[in-house]
């Protein structure tokens, strides 16, 4: 099957966006001017808490407790061993976590020195120097001038330019921001120690190269793009002294970040999932708003296609109670510290009411309204935005149906406004999308929100997670996802590896999505066509998958369920399962196919752990030997 157009490589060769062309039609002078003038954006006019008006006594309580618990530990070492480990046994997490956790404790007493000072000050600037002493910033799984001369050790004088360089001078540049001359009297000479190593780690290799994949320039555009960007243009307005320099730097994120809006699919879908839209379509309108800020209101984004749709994207996703749809390398439950203020400024911009109440449904009375966790810029933008910190909780808003054409997503709930009863999400697409999982035409199902049906999504990232080898990771595969096996095969992973005949249904009773998941089969599978129909029926609180297939060899045709919980009956057409928030699913059958066979996998990557216990099941179906076939499963409430 040949391959369709990919949206992103087309506008990657496509003519200048709407940020771009906004941008070129700035005068120059005015422009130039403004970005001279960024550091007063944010009005904060010096250190101490009357600095901070709109910071509530619960938001100050916990920053300035969070840093005091840091100042009594040790501050996390740095080690060339841990480093070492990506290329000797695959561990990521040995290096990068306590790169993140110098970051994060860096970010934190800067913020609270900028509340009360001393002795916070000094904390904050032991972190920062810590920072700049760093002999990389980039993380090893992204050092590739290392690896290109398969040393372990990074040259200092070719630094790689990748989201560690990025996160961590965006913690440089905010911490200087709300500083600022605190720390000329207090540490005399650390903020040009900051500028000369920003300078030389980011700047010169951001001027100097056009070859850092992230640009998108091939036609590959993903979540780095905004992410980066959005931290050099800190970068620039607030470590960069030079007006010529500055106003390059910042001509060159705004060519990035409208080839990167370009790419994104109208129906505001994100193929990276629900976790990484926060650092990438958030991203971008985070910088977006920056910039307008900087501008005075001249860019006013707001109307662009498609932020507006975007914006949307995390209440469509929610299933509640804090789960979302995961699609791809996402986690089923993420954190709930996530920067709600960004969306809640987004909804505000675009007049968007479900918008600005799903972020306030995430605000909690008696809890900080603003936490470092998502980094320090966001802390800044949100401790210096009073409309959050006046915003009362609200319900959030949990639409009935979501259907968005171009990422081929349905999520079809029983009720508007309400998690209660049956959730389902099933996708098509195609298996070469961001963070990819291969899992055409994989569906999931919740009761009362909370996923029993599942896509397992995000596993401890390591050496191999973005490699040739990616598909050796068993969640990745479509044999962990809620598929058939053809002829003893999976999917196979590319975008040539995509739906078919996508046909959509939406109404008061049901919805469903059809599709034909033959064309994500290698061809030596023999699958001739494999045409599937998931419907929420609300009037009988059932959700029915319909399989029809015409294959070459009718032998090894499977049906796999993974499942979270508990399972409890299990006979001939039957299998009960105790959600993980303690409902009860009824999944059934035809008898003819017997009870299946029930695999019972450990979970000890941590990351999937964490979401899904010690352990997961699959329910394993074999289908009569025919070459042509139908059978149905249905999925329903049972009685607790």
């Amino acid at each position: 099957m040949p391959a369709e157009p990919d949206p992103a490589a087309a506008a990657a060769t496509a003519g200048p966006g709407p940020l771009a062309r906004r941008w070129a039609a700035l005068d120059p002078q005015l422009r130039t001017a403004a970005l001279g003038r960024a550091r007063q954006v944010y009005d904060i006019g010096g250190t101490g808490r009357a600095a901070w008006p709109h910071v509530d006594d619960v938001t100050e309580r916990a920053i300035v407790a969070a840093a005091e618990a840091d100042r009594g530990t040790a501050w996390p070492r740095l080690l060339l061993s841990d480093y070492a480990r990506y290329w000797r046994d695959g561990v990521r997490t040995a290096y990068e976590q306590p790169a993140g956790g110098l970051r994060r404790r860096t970010a934190t007493a800067a913020l609270a020195a900028a509340l009360h000072g001393q002795p916070y000050l000094d904390e904050a600037a032991d972190g920062l120097l810590q920072l700049c002493e760093q002999t990389t910033w980039c993380w090893a799984a992204h050092e590739q001038f290392a690896a290109d001369r398969r040393h372990v050790v990074p040259d200092v004088d070719r630094p790689y330019l990748d989201l560690g360089a990025a996160e961590t001078v965006a913690v440089l540049a905010w911490a200087d921001l709300i500083l600022g001359a605190t720390l000329d009297e207090r540490t005399p000479g650390l903020r040009q120690r900051i500028r000369r190593e920003t300078r030389a780690r980011v700047i010169e290799p951001f001027l100097g190269s056009r070859d850092w994949h992230w640009l998108g320039l091939d036609g590959h555009l993903h979540n780095w793009n905004p992410w980066i960007h959005g931290h050099l243009l800190a970068a620039a307005l607030f470590l960069v002294d030079d007006a010529d320099i500055r106003t390059q730097v910042v001509d060159l994120v705004v060519d990035g970040l409208d080839r990167y809006l370009g790419s994104l699919p109208a129906d505001g879908g994100c193929d990276e999932g629900y976790a990484y839209w926060w650092n990438g379509p958030a991203r971008l309108a985070e910088a977006l708003d920056l910039l307008d800020r900087v501008l005075d209101g001249r860019l006013d984004p707001w109307r662009w296609a498609p932020l507006p749709q975007l914006a949307r994207y995390p209440h469509r996703m929610a299933l509640g109670g804090g789960w979302y749809v995961n699609v791809g390398d996402g986690p089923a439950r993420p954190s709930d510290a996530q920067p709600w203020q960004v969306l809640h400024r987004w909804g505000r911009a675009t007049g968007d009411r479900q918008v600005i109440d799903f972020a306030a449904s995430h605000r909690t009375l008696g809890e900080p309204a603003v936490t470092v966790a998502a980094g320090l810029g966001r802390a800044v933008r949100g401790l210096t935005d009073s409309r959050w910190f006046t915003q009362p909780p609200t319900a959030p808003p949990l639409p009935v149906t979501t259907w968005l054409p171009d990422l081929q997503l349905l999520v079809s709930r029983e009720r508007a406004g309400s998690s209660a009863g049956l959730t389902v999400a099933v996708k098509g697409g195609h298996n070469d999308e961001n963070h990819n999982h291969n899992d055409v035409g994989s569906y999931l199902v919740a009761l009362d929100g909370c996923p029993v049906l599942v896509d397992l999504g995000q596993p401890t990232y390591t050496a191999i997670s973005f490699t040739d080898r990616r598909y050796e990771q068993w969640v990745t595969r479509s044999q962990w996802h809620n598929l058939p096996v053809v002829g003893g095969h999976g999917q196979a992973a590319g975008r040539d590896f995509r739906a078919s005949a996508v046909a959509v249904d939406t109404g008061a009773d049901a919805d469903a999505l059809r599709l034909d998941l033959a064309g994500a089969y290698p061809p030596e599978a023999g699958c001739r066509s494999w045409r599937r129909q998931v419907r929420l029926d609300r009037r009988r609180s059932t959700v029915t998958v319909t399989e029809r297939w015409r294959v070459d060899d009718p032998t090894g045709l499977r049906l796999h369920h993974v499942l979270a919980g508990e399972p409890l009956a299990h006979v001939a057409g039957r299998l009960a399962v105790r959600a993980l928030a303690g409902g009860i699913l009824m999944l059934t059958w035809e008898p003819q196919l017997g009870a299946g066979r029930l695999d019972r996998q450990p979970v000890d990557d941590p990351l999937l752990r964490d979401v899904w216990g010690d352990a997961v099941h699959r329910l394993v179906l074999t289908l009569p030997a025919q070459r042509t076939g139908s059978v149905t499963v249905t999925v329903s409430g049972g009685p607790e």
